[in-house]
């Protein structure tokens, strides 16, 4: 970048002119060159939101989220009610992976155009519905790790099971074939579980509650052992 240049092209220019060369750079998709524009208008003139959004979405297509998103939010330290501000925000927030966040500015975007009857077409509406889809995959990707630590857990604990049983063998009348038959029962059942589980989804792993009545079968097995694995495990 030339910075000698921009010193004679753009010393004598106003915020709003030095706007209007920002948007000619990046209509060209000259992003830093306009980038350079917006920040010199934003010195001249640092109360105008619109430069802000305007860098903001140069960094957005550089794919400089950090960036892009410290320009929303000075946006909407000056003008809460800019959509545009709303609307970067929340896309630079799915890039960071903060889908929450992302969500509610992108809803305070659609909700503020509305309002004041600026037309988005469906692009807020679809950025909405992408925030919650990635929201919906990085939780189901926690329930899945959640339930296999569980399954996991429950598996240590049969086996210590028929590992105690077996140790304690002459203290009772079992034998060992019955002891591995009632260990690989146990271990088809804990199976179908979780296969049951994973089919249908309505009972989350983390409900410890709900998954020990459905696994009261093995409540001598494990009951002693739930409030360990709930504060080792589910508060991770």
């Amino acid at each position: 970048m030339n910075t000698k240049s921009y010193t004679y092209s753009t010393a004598n220019l106003t915020d709003t002119e030095l706007k209007e060369q920002g948007n000619n750079y990046f209509t060209t998709k000259n992003f830093e060159d306009a980038i350079h524009c917006y920040s010199k208008a934003i010195t001249k003139n640092p109360n105008n939101p619109v430069y802000f959004t305007n860098r903001a979405l140069c960094y957005l297509k550089l794919k400089q989220w950090n960036e892009a998103a410290k320009d929303c939010r000075s946006a909407l330290e000056i003008d809460n009610s800019v959509v545009k501000a709303h609307f970067f925000l929340g896309q630079c927030l799915i890039e960071l992976e903060q889908f929450d966040d992302a969500i509610a500015y992108l809803q305070r975007a659609h909700d503020i155009s509305k309002a004041q009857k600026q037309n988005f077409g469906d692009d807020i509406a679809a950025q909405i519905r992408f925030a919650r889809k990635k929201r919906w995959s990085e939780l189901e990707e926690k329930r899945i790790l959640q339930e296999s630590k569980f399954q996991s857990y429950l598996s240590s604990l049969i086996k210590k099971d028929k590992e105690e049983k077996i140790s304690s063998i002459h203290k009772n009348h079992s034998t060992i074939e019955e002891i591995d038959v009632q260990f690989d029962d146990n271990m088809k059942e804990l199976q179908n579980i979780f296969t049951k589980l994973d089919k249908n989804r309505k009972i989350p792993v983390s409900n410890i509650f709900e998954v020990g009545r459905i696994v009261n079968n093995f409540t001598d097995i494990f009951g002693k052992f739930i409030y360990s694995w709930k504060q080792n495990i589910i508060t991770d």
